[in-house]
This record gives C-alpha cells, structure tokens and sequence, in this order.
C-alpha cells in the first residue's frame, strides 16, 4: 500500500506530463479500435520522434536496448473445433525508450523487431483421412510495446520492476511451411504471401513481467497473450501467445 500510495503521490503531482501522455494513449486506443492501420502507425511513428527530440530536455528520459528469446504459439479454432497447436522459438530485439515520472513508476516504449509464430500438431480436415497435415507459421513484425512500469528500490542499487501493457505488431513479412503426409509420402510446400490472405498483418497482445535491474542492466521473465483475432478467414479464430524472457540495459 505504501509503494502504490507513492506512486499516486507522485503521479498527482506531476499531473500536466501523466494528462500529457494519457492522452497520446487514448489516441492510439481509438485508432487501434478502428483498425484503422496507416493512421495507427503514423501516430505511433509521430510519437516516437516526439520522444527523441525531448530526450535533451528532460533528465528523466532514458534509452537503450532490449532483446529476447521468446516461445510462442497460438489458440487456433476452424468452424467451432479446436485444433492442436505446438510452440516455436522466436526473438525480439531493439532499442528500448523510458520516462520516470518518479523512482516508483515509469512509461516504457520502443520499436523491436521480432520473429514468432506458431505450428500446428499433424492433424486432418476430413475425419479419418490418411492425408495429414503439419503447418508451422514463422511471423516477422515490427512492433511497439507501450508499457507501464512498477518499479520498488531494493537495497544495494537493485530495483524490482513490473511491467503490463499492450505490444503492438504490425507484420512486415510471413513464412509458411506446410507439411502433408499421405500414406508415408511427404509433400512440402512454401507459402510467404500468408499476411493479407490467410493472417491478419495486424496483432496486438496484453504484455506482462517480472524481472529486475541492477546499474542499468535488465532481466525480465512474462508471458504475452493474444487479444486480436488473427485469421481473416470469418469461421476461424487464432490467437497468438507465449513465454519470453528478455535482457537489456538502459542509460
């Protein structure tokens, strides 16, 4: 109670940046329900140069690089019925951007660049076929993470740092490779038009973390889960989500 009272105190108190930076928020949130994607990321792309050209001004701004290894895979439903999903390995890196309002909360952005996806467990369209299929999707994106930050001093200049908030992709290529077993024989097949056809380019997951920092270096352990529909496809619904865990280190 005494850590939120603080941030409150704070928060209050440095009212005219936080209305500042509410609002940008409930722009993007707008933006985001429309789907509206071109005026979506050049709102994004407005901001983050926003946030450069103050970086001199302000001694509370903060930078620098965030990568990470993360394990992704996806809820994925065709006309009512649920089809078994495997994970993947996928990374994501880039340069990371942070403003303290104060020593228990800040704001945290950046622009990574990411590979994740998911693959499917062998399965068949048609009920007691011998024909069998293996999909695995490797899904390239830019994205922007928008996160609020709890952070509590420890001693010995080590701080505890929580983090939630929307991630934000837009996808910028696709790798499909299916695999389909008839009676032994193996037919591969690859597909890199998936986005715009099959998976929307568009995504969007709720980010949370645990981890810690010490002078500047990062570790961060979470789970990101999937809260847009990917398929294009009206009866199909997929929904990505997954483990990551991250390092990184800010100025």
């Amino acid at each position: 109670l005494q850590f939120v009272s603080k941030c409150f105190h704070g928060i209050v108190h440095r009212k005219d940046k936080c209305i500042y930076f509410l609002h940008y928020f409930r722009y993007i949130c707008a933006e985001i329900t429309t789907l509206n994607m071109k005026k979506t990321f050049a709102l994004i792309s407005f901001i983050l140069l926003t946030c450069c050209v103050s970086l001199p001004a302000y001694a509370d701004w903060r930078f620098g690089l965030i990568a990470s290894y993360d394990n992704t895979g996806a809820v994925w439903n065709l006309n009512g019925e649920n089809y078994g999903t495997r994970n993947i390995s996928g990374f994501s890196a880039g340069p990371a951007i942070a403003y303290e309002f104060i020593d228990y909360f800040s704001v945290q952005s950046g622009l990574y660049f990411s590979m994740n996806g998911f693959a499917t467990a062998a399965h068949s369209f048609i009920k007691d076929a011998e024909l069998k299929a293996i999909e695995t999707a490797r899904l390239f994106y830019v994205h922007l993470p928008l996160y609020a930050v709890g952070q509590l001093p420890l001693k010995d200049d080590a701080t505890l740092l929580l983090e939630v908030g929307p991630h934000l992709g837009c996808g910028v290529a696709a790798h499909i490779t299916r695999e389909y077993d008839y009676k032994g024989q193996t037919i591969t097949e690859y597909d890199d038009a998936a986005f715009d056809e099959d998976i929307s380019r568009f995504n969007a997951t709720l980010h949370m973390a645990i981890g810690a920092e010490y002078m500047g270096a990062r570790i961060m352990a979470g789970y990101n889960l999937g809260l847009f529909n990917m398929a294009l496809d009206p009866g199909e619904q997929l929904h990505s989500g997954g483990f990551f865990v991250s390092v990184g280190y800010l100025f």
